[in-house]
């Protein structure tokens, strides 16, 4: 069991390693590197712990896992049927203002709901990150135009700065548009799916999902970070 722990430590540090060296540096992949290290620590002492600790360390394994495992199943659950009014598309941060691979899988998943669906309206959701002398939204649209979806298709959501505000503020926008009420699908990556539907559903709407893959070097980071705003959400709600 000890070698299994520690190649298996080992072989995630490595993954660790290459991630921080080729993309930027985030509060998820910071965390996902220091558990992967306790992991190490308690694999070079495993032999010389108590029981007792080795029963925390299965639990809280399991409890990450399981996490973990639904965030990624439950957020390749395709249910858009390409007839919704609105496309919400979540924002993620820009770096020196630009679209990073997360965000750059979302609008490509737009780009593809804009082919089955041209008539919906779509709302870009995301304001100003630390260092950012652009909104995510403002980026998100240049992106989308570049790519051929008119203008005045896009409604930019400039003001939040999370999932939470993402909601508030772009349901209090579409309830100019749409007086009497409107059919919503959301777009995110899939680790990020499950708690947009669970606020999207506080905010008494009932979405379809179109999510968008995560790319492999952002997995560690993303679903780890996720993990710890999902309990946030539970707990507060926001």
């Amino acid at each position: 069991m000890k070698k299994i722990i520690l190649t298996t430590g080992t072989c995630a540090l490595i993954y660790a390693l290459i991630v921080l060296i080729m993309t930027n540096i985030n509060t998820g992949i910071v965390v996902f590197t220091g558990l992967v290290l306790i992991v190490i620590i308690y694999g070079f002492w495993f032999d010389r712990l108590n029981k007792i600790v080795h029963i925390i360390m299965v639990m809280a394994a399991t409890v990450f896992f399981s996490v973990i495992s639904f965030l990624a199943l439950y957020g390749n659950n395709h249910t858009t049927d390409f007839t919704e009014d609105v496309v919400f598309v979540l924002g993620s941060g820009l770096v020196d203002d630009e679209i990073q691979p997360t965000l750059k899988a979302r609008l490509e998943q737009a780009l593809l709901y804009y082919e089955n669906n041209p008539h919906a309206i779509f709302i870009l959701c995301g304001g100003y990150g630390a260092r950012q002398t652009i909104s995510e939204a403002y980026a998100m649209a240049n992106f989308l135009i570049a790519a051929g979806i008119p203008a005045d298709s896009l409604i930019l959501e400039a003001l939040s700065t999370s999932t939470y505000e993402n909601f508030a503020f772009a349901t209090q926008i579409l309830a100019n548009y749409f007086p009497d009420g409107f059919r919503l699908t959301i777009i995110t990556n899939n680790f990020h799916m499950y708690r947009a539907g669970f606020l999207a559903r506080h905010f008494e709407l009932e979405p379809t999902y179109f999510s968008a893959p995560t790319p492999f070097l952002a997995w560690a980071g993303n679903f780890t970070r996720e993990l710890l705003a999902v309990f946030n959400t539970w707990l507060f709600q926001t």
